[in-house]
């Protein structure tokens, strides 16, 4: 970016320069005397070195650019004015000529002043401030009108000057407006430039929605670092509510928790923004707290249960794709009021919009592996699937009065897992589970996620002990792949697990699902099936021995 405003600078420059040197043969060609020539001559040997100082100013300058600018453009108007009042006499169009040089100098004036480096004035530039510049174009001008005074034929009258000075300053002011809306351009390409690349990083291989709003808000801390917390609310079109997909960030990151808002359109800071459909910002307590005036009373108990912080000032975008507006991004502060200004809105709007995108290919995604029967995050049957096949093993175990024994298996402290190590980390859990069961499980078995962090093995013609023996496999090497992970050893990931048996704990689908549950819950409360408890044992032990 610097690049490109600096070779746009050395565009206007070099134009001038064009001009400068038009004007200056134009005036070194006539016939005049020895003196005026050399004086003429010296005038644009200065007006070269004025305009190669500022073509290649000295790395030790650069930052006094602006003041540089300043003095150069008047001393072009000081040169020019010298070398033409000399020839004025022998410059049959010396208004036209005069015109074009001081026109020339008013858009060479350089109007950017150095950029600094932070992420956060990267994103909007540092436009030159205005009352150097006018001061500058003022003095050109100035100079122009006494020379035109001086020097001009009476014949052109103060109505031709009068025009000759409102053309120039018409001129400066359409280079100015091209320039500014350059700028501006330069400012949006910049501002989806840095919320690509730092989206881009944080979203890695997401999948799932909720994978992808942990990595936007990720982003969103670090573009954005005064941000207490953050949510994205994804609008269910089912009863038209705005809904977290499970991501919250919270001053200690990205995790589960935070209010279980279900937002109408309008309600509170979330469904204002849904409604606006364009950036809001809060800049104030009294403003946010205004904003969350029509919270409806469940969702100011769920507020206060969740023990956040006052909100001092917060801002939000929509989530849109393709005009239609799927949710939005609410972003808040407790420490401080004005934590945001309008000229952030441009810039989360810009996040926003790339979430919009990352949040539905997530959501198609998930769609797309439904209608599969497949789990978007591990690639196994989902809960619909299961619950046909074992209705299927039933009926065929009842024709041949054989047996069914069900597996329900959770990882322990998966949610505490998330918090700790983030969605990515719990993902891959869920990854690693899914390949030990493809491993461990015979043929004719199948396994299915049926919630969050359960799942369920279906094992026909499979007595109490040996879904029990199958369960232990499960469980240890389960805890074998986990810790031997590079990434995943930290987590001390291990599972849990619950049987039941068809026809002695139950003869339909609801009732073994309900037994397998009931007989994991009491492994996890008695300590005597988890693969926790199992992993402590085996340490102990080890030690003893």
């Amino acid at each position: 970016m610097d690049f490109r405003l600096h070779l746009s600078r050395r565009y206007s420059q070099a134009g001038a320069g064009i001009v400068g040197v038009a004007v200056a043969i134009r005036v070194l060609t006539l016939p005049v005397t020895a003196g005026v020539r050399l004086l003429d001559a010296l005038m644009a040997a200065a007006a070269m070195c004025i305009g190669l100082i500022l073509l290649r100013l000295p790395s030790g300058l650069e930052r006094h650019r602006q003041a540089v600018s300043v003095a150069g453009a008047v001393g072009y108007a000081i040169v020019a004015a010298i070398g033409l009042r000399a020839a004025a006499p022998h410059v049959p169009d010396f208004g036209l000529v005069a015109a074009v040089a001081f026109t020339a100098i008013l858009i060479g004036l350089d109007t950017d002043a150095p950029q600094t480096g932070s992420a956060r004035t990267t994103a909007s530039l540092n436009r030159m401030p205005w009352a150097p510049a006018l001061a500058a174009a003022a003095a050109v001008i100035a100079i122009f009108i006494v020379l035109w005074l001086i020097a001009a034929p009476t014949s052109t009258g103060i109505g031709t000057l009068a025009v000759a000075v409102a053309a120039m300053v018409g001129v400066k002011l359409l280079a100015a407006g091209g320039a500014e809306r350059s700028l501006d351009r330069l400012d949006s390409d910049t501002r989806r430039g840095l919320v690509s690349s730092a989206l881009g990083r944080k979203l890695g291989v997401a999948r799932d929605v909720t994978s992808v709003a942990s990595a936007v808000l990720e982003a969103c801390r670090e573009i954005f670092p005064e941000t207490s917390t953050g949510m994205v609310l994804i609008n269910d079109p089912t009863d038209g509510l705005l809904k977290s997909p499970g991501a919250f960030l919270s001053s200690g990151g990205v995790g589960s928790g935070g209010p279980a808002y279900e937002l109408a359109p309008g309600e509170g800071l979330g469904g204002a923004v849904f409604v606006a459909e364009r950036a809001e910002v809060w800049p104030t307590t009294l403003s946010a707290s205004m904003a969350q005036a029509s919270l409806r009373e469940a969702n100011r108990v769920r507020l206060r249960r969740s023990k956040l912080g006052f909100i001092r000032s917060a801002i939000g975008a929509p989530l849109r794709v393709d005009g239609t507006t799927i949710g939005a991004i609410l972003l808040t502060s407790e420490r401080q009021e004005n934590a945001w200004a309008n000229s952030d809105a441009p810039i989360i709007e810009a996040l926003a919009d790339e979430a919009a995108r990352a949040i539905e290919r997530a959501r198609r995604h998930e769609e797309e592996m439904a209608k599969a029967q497949l789990d978007a995050v591990t690639g196994m049957a989902t809960r619909p699937h299961l619950l046909a096949v074992v209705d299927k093993e039933l009926a065929r175990a009842s024709r041949r009065e054989g047996t069914l024994a069900l597996i329900m298996a959770d990882i322990d402290g998966f949610g505490e897992i998330n918090d700790r190590f983030g969605h990515d980390a719990g993902n891959q859990v869920l990854e690693t589970f899914a390949d030990v069961l493809r491993a461990i499980l015979r043929r004719e078995d199948s396994a299915a996620r049926f919630g969050a962090d359960e799942f369920v093995c279906v094992l026909p013609g499979a007595d109490r002990d040996q879904a029990r023996a199958v369960a232990a496999r499960i469980q240890q090497r389960f805890t074998a792949d986990t810790s031997g992970d590079q990434g995943l050893g930290r987590s001390g990931a291990t599972a849990s697990a619950g049987i039941a048996v068809y026809p002695t704990d139950s003869q339909d689908v609801g009732g073994l699902l309900d037994a397998a549950a009931g007989e994991l819950d009491a492994a996890k409360a008695s300590h005597e099936l988890t693969g926790r408890s199992r992993l402590r044992r085996r340490v102990r032990d080890a030690a003893a021995n």
